[in-house]
């Protein structure tokens, strides 16, 4: 029961697209254009304010074929939207699995959001992840054998991510 409640509230939480293209209009009128490339082999992305081409060929796919999703947010808290990537997990599909990429608006560019191991998270990776606007935390919960562990994330004034707790 717990866990279809879970998938339930992450569906309704997240500006989510199954869709292979999604478009972004940012707070300074930049309008980006998201698209999975081969189901998600790469990501292929361009903006009206360069009209370049960012290609992020990093994406980490279900290696059971499990459906690739989008989902956009602002996870940075900076007020410029950005997006992730995920999937069910490849065990038993109880948690979702979070690729986070942040929009910096000065190269209007996207750079993954990389998992500081230098704290020790419980969860090796962004899953089942759950945006509190008001704290402008992250939380991250995953399960290890027949635990759940939480590790809750913040943004640092130097805009780092470090680890509130877990």
């Amino acid at each position: 029961m717990r866990i279809i409640l879970l998938n339930i509230i992450l569906l309704f939480s997240y500006h989510s697209y199954s869709q292979k293209s999604i478009e972004i209009y940012q707070k300074n009128s930049t309008q980006i254009k998201i698209k999975a490339v081969n189901d998600f082999e790469k990501i292929e992305i361009t903006t009206s304010k360069n009209n370049k081409t960012q290609i992020i060929d990093s994406i980490e796919t279900s290696i059971s074929d499990r459906e690739m999703h989008f989902a956009i947010e602002d996870y940075n808290f900076d007020g410029y939207q950005d997006f992730s990537t995920y999937h069910l997990d490849d065990g038993m599909g109880v948690y979702t699995i979070f690729q986070l990429f942040i929009y910096d608006p000065i190269s209007s560019q996207f750079k993954q959001l990389k998992m500081p191991r230098n704290f020790g998270p419980e969860c090796d990776e962004f899953c089942d992840i759950q945006i509190n606007k008001k704290k402008k935390t992250i939380q991250s919960s995953c399960r290890g054998g027949a635990r759940w562990h939480t590790d809750v994330w913040k943004f640092d004034k130097n805009k780092n991510l470090i680890l509130l707790k877990k």
